[in-house]
């Protein structure tokens, strides 16, 4: 992707902000937060957690499919001795 293109594709992209109470990104004209303005603190500390989670998990498919691609990687290297 050109620079030109990545600056436009930058321009489209909506203005975010992150939630003080849930600390996610949600969309900067919004004056309340589209995740957490009708959970209560319980749900919120749930929820929070729940993101957390997520990404520990996408972290952790992404160390895998770096080792995979490593591996790959080494197999032809190898098929071209």
């Amino acid at each position: 992707m050109s620079i030109g293109m990545s600056a436009a594709w930058k321009a489209k992209q909506p203005k975010q902000k992150r939630c003080d109470r849930c600390e996610l990104y949600t969309p900067k004209p919004d004056d309340k937060c589209i995740h957490c303005s009708e959970l209560n603190e319980s749900q919120v500390a749930q929820l929070k957690a729940q993101h957390q989670e997520t990404l520990q998990d996408n972290s952790t498919f992404g160390k895998y499919l770096l080792f995979g691609s490593v591996i790959i990687g080494l197999l032809l290297l190898l098929s071209f001795l």
